[in-house]
């Protein structure tokens, strides 16, 4: 490839859906669509297109005979490759359920397997590059639910999961289309991170004129192509940022660290924060000047968050005295020392990844009446968090993820308050839906999770079937 080869988004597979190429199109973005129906050598081609650094990003559709060639010897180097590279580039990977999903997982939705949704449309344009196999592929477009073994399912499965993938399952052309255009919009807008805040969560209001002082620290600093947007609903708010340069290193995470080291310095160490504005090219009035406003504001910010602590602290307590009389031993004074424990200090608030209510196993709350833990303990938790108006399923969903969620546990606490927010973005519920019902289906795959059937059909059900 040459070094002036303009830069192009790739669809892999029967991903070029008319929806995703009139959003490039019209966007004058150059695309480029490679099939897996091919020989191992395509695939190879195709690695280098992934790797290319004119590669803005890749859709992916997986069906049931690319799930087998990646088991079959002669594929295994080049489905590893593949799946490799698309760890280090911005992805998507579709899976239809009737290849992602158990037969029992399947069941739990409801929903019968021939539901089509999709058209059997041969894509045009094919190059001789791709080594097409036409009868095979349409075979599978004439049968896409033709049962898929277990064992091939489970090791694709696995390596989709290993490399930590974007795979959203998905049942109709239409929820694939809504999910592959939503990617590719915050693609195009280099979307860096968007995550939900429940109108009830403890500090919600201070998070929002934190963010408000982040996003000026980025202007004057030298990142003023980092925007926020975002939106309201009733019960809660949206809080997006992108770039306009692309994905920083580090990402979005690294600018609020340094955000939040650099107000700590305007409040104890003025001359380092003006030093570090004089760095970044503002001229030394101006920047002793915007260092003793942001020391203001953090104080301000500081006293907001403790009072509301307090705030929040003297409501519970006054909503729970009713229980104390309740249970033999307990007073008032030992409800506010579990109360003071449980609510998390304003000093380590994470506001991006919001914070985070999990009582630890060393609370003294253990201590007490079992019949305590079990009336207090739920409430004041789900208060923190802001959760008290979710229903169960949506609870039980926020506990496993709290639990089992790793490194998506932002996404997927987002994912779960925009399924819950009828005022959210129908895009966004559509693709929440798709990432929970894969998070709820590699739990099961793995052994972990109780009473997942019931969450699955709360998950599939919650904005009906597309």
């Amino acid at each position: 490839m040459t070094t002036d080869e303009p830069d192009y988004f790739l669809f892999i597979g029967d991903a070029d859906s008319e929806s995703a190429t009139t959003k490039l199109r019209s966007s004058g973005v150059l695309y480029h669509q490679k099939l897996l129906s091919s020989k191992p050598e395509n695939w190879a081609r195709i690695v280098t297109m992934v790797t290319s650094p004119h590669c803005r990003g890749a859709v992916v559709v997986l069906r049931r005979n690319d799930y087998e060639s990646m088991c079959k010897p002669e594929y295994e180097e080049a489905s590893r490759a593949l799946l490799d590279a698309l760890s280090h580039r911005s992805h998507v990977v579709l899976v239809h359920e009737a290849v992602f999903l158990t037969d029992a997982q399947r069941a739990a939705n409801d929903v019968p397997t021939n539901e089509r949704g999709r058209e059997n449309v041969v894509p045009p344009g094919l190059s001789d590059e791709d080594h097409v196999y036409l009868e095979s592929l349409r075979e599978e477009w004439e049968d896409p639910f033709r049962a898929i073994d277990d064992a091939t399912r489970e090791q694709v499965n696995a390596m989709l999961r290993d490399r930590q993938l974007n795979v959203f399952p998905y049942r109709t052309n239409v929820e694939r289309s809504i999910i592959a255009s939503g990617f590719l919009e915050d693609n195009e807008r280099h979307l860096l991170f968007r995550f939900y805040v429940p109108s009830g969560r403890l500090y919600a209001q201070e998070a929002e004129a934190l963010l408000g002082l982040f996003r000026e620290w980025l202007g004057q600093t030298g990142h003023s192509r980092v925007r926020q947007e975002g939106y309201s609903t009733a019960a809660g708010q949206v809080f997006e940022f992108f770039s306009g340069n692309g994905q920083p290193e580090g990402g979005l995470s690294s600018y609020f660290k340094d955000f939040s080291s650099f107000l700590g310095d305007c409040v104890a160490t003025p001359a380092t924060a003006v030093a570090q504005l004089i760095a970044n090219g503002v001229a030394e009035d101006a920047a002793t000047i915007i260092v003793s406003r942001y020391a203001t504001r953090a104080r301000r910010l500081s006293l907001d968050l403790k009072q509301r602590r307090e705030e929040r602290m003297l409501s519970l307590k006054h909503e729970l005295e009713n229980i104390v009389l309740e249970v033999d031993g307990l007073t008032s004074g030992k409800i506010e020392a579990v109360l003071d424990e449980l609510l998390p200090p304003p000093a380590t608030i994470g506001v991006i990844e919001g914070p985070r209510t999990n009582p630890s196993p060393s609370l003294t709350v253990n201590n007490f009446n079992p019949q305590f833990v079990n009336e207090v303990m739920g409430p004041v938790v789900q208060n923190i968090a802001g959760t008290v108006n979710l229903g169960i399923e949506a609870k039980q969903l926020l506990e496993l993820i709290a639990t089992f969620g790793g490194h998506e546990r932002t996404q997927l606490e987002t994912a779960v308050h925009e399924l819950e927010d009828s005022g959210a973005r129908g895009t966004d519920r559509v693709a929440a839906r798709g990432r929970l019902k894969r998070f709820l289906a590699d739990l099961g795959n793995r052994g972990l999770g109780v009473g997942l059937t019931i969450l699955q059909k709360y998950v599939e059900h919650k904005i009906g079937v597309s």
